[in-house]
């Protein structure tokens, strides 16, 4: 899996990180992916929290994809 490194206004959905957390790194913006949710909603991920969904989809054996949806909705409820 490839993620983007150095891409200009990267930001996490999730954590919301726009550097990287590194300390050889602090001057690279934060490592993203963009995923596609189930329901086709394009999510800009970091690593860490690629990481942090991919466990909890596995552990609720739940698809990752449509843990996305699930994860994106409930944040919008919630207004985060």
């Amino acid at each position: 899996m490839t993620f983007n490194y150095n891409k200009k206004n990267a930001k996490c959905m999730w954590c919301k990180r726009i550097q990287n957390p590194h300390p050889d790194y602090s001057y690279e913006t934060i490592p993203t992916k963009i995923f596609t949710s189930k329901k086709g909603r394009k999510i800009e991920l970091c690593y860490s929290c690629f990481e942090n969904e991919k466990d909890i989809s596995k552990e609720n054996d739940i698809l990752f994809k449509k843990n996305l949806d699930l994860k994106l909705e409930s944040l919008k409820l919630l207004n985060i």
